[in-house]
């Protein structure tokens, strides 16, 4: 989460807030769906974690980056760049 609000340059309370702004929206879909990838955590946790939102926003956010991989290219070059660091950042811990 940490990573994604750095990149997008947000604090991540925004990222858990209520806002609609794009970029926040892209940022907070883009989290969760690293946290689905990259974690074990129930569709339920993950949406209470981002606050408390429903385990089928988590779905529709990680069915949004998957479309939105498919359709940007620069979308898709960022999701790879921050999926890099995080895969370095988990085998160096």
């Amino acid at each position: 989460l940490d990573m994604v609000a750095g990149h997008f340059n947000l604090d991540v309370e925004v990222i858990k807030s209520n806002s609609r702004k794009r970029e926040i929206v892209i940022a907070r879909q883009l989290a969760m769906y690293f946290v689905k990838e990259h974690t074990s955590h129930s569709l339920k946790t993950i949406g209470k974690a981002f606050g408390g939102r429903d385990h089928s926003t988590v779905i529709y956010s990680c069915r949004t980056v998957n479309d939105l991989i498919d359709s940007d290219k620069s979308f898709q070059l960022v999701v790879e760049e921050l999926e890099k660091k995080l895969t370095m950042s988990l085998h160096t811990i």
